[in-house]
């Protein structure tokens, strides 16, 4: 990991620690929003723009990956709930286990538990990682970013500066690897629209409007 992530990610610590010693309520609210995306439908630019208008934290793959590997030789991170949160992150991983007739290797069990500890914890976007799976029955609100092939290929050609068809590959290849992991780990189809409370076309909806809609969604 590098530097930058790990300094993230113990600040976060840091902060879920002040909050635990304020013993506030666990959050009945919705405060936290997962976002899965189709490749270059810009679901990470609303995401950041989202943190942005509601100052919440954005934790995406890469940070995710990250606490996953902290939380391989150490609890603290998990910790940070009180007796009663961490009861239920267990309980809600083994339903959700149960449900799905899974078996976790270790890896899983702790992206698991890391995902619904950000919830618990609220103030929180989580971008990819199937975190619409496995918080299906929480209160969140899930949402998945789409936009037509088009779109979404010239966004990849202008981001990567890669040829036409090597951004229509890269969509596809991309998409298709996101697809098997949440098969793999969630027993979840990423496409099927049922799986998300809003699916927002940035095709026809500018960064601005979706995360309005976004916002509304949570007011």
């Amino acid at each position: 990991m590098s530097k930058s992530i790990n300094k993230l990610i113990d600040d976060q610590i840091n902060r879920w620690e002040i909050e635990k010693k304020e013993k506030k309520p666990i959050q009945e609210k919705i405060n936290c929003i997962t976002i899965s995306r189709e490749s270059g439908s810009m679901g990470y630019e609303v995401a950041k723009r989202l943190c942005k208008e509601t100052g919440f934290d954005l934790f995406h793959n890469e940070i995710v990956d990250a606490m996953v590997e902290t939380s391989k030789n150490s609890r603290v991170l998990l910790e940070t709930l009180d007796e009663r949160s961490m009861n239920i992150v267990d309980d809600i991983v083994s339903n959700f286990v149960s449900k799905s007739h899974l078996w976790p290797d270790e890896y899983s069990k702790l992206l698991f538990q890391i995902l619904t500890t950000i919830a618990k914890h609220g103030k929180g976007v989580i971008l990819g990682r199937g975190a619409n799976c496995v918080l299906k029955d929480q209160k969140v609100l899930k949402v998945r970013i789409v936009a037509p092939m088009d779109i979404r290929r010239e966004n990849i050609q202008g981001s990567l500066n890669l040829k036409p068809d090597d951004a229509k590959k890269h969509i596809i290849t991309t998409d298709a690897n996101r697809t098997a992991f949440i098969k793999r780990y969630f027993n979840c189809d990423a496409t099927d629209p049922s799986n998300y409370d809003l699916v927002l076309n940035t095709g026809t909806l500018t960064v601005e409007k979706a995360v309005q809609v976004i916002l509304c969604s949570i007011s």
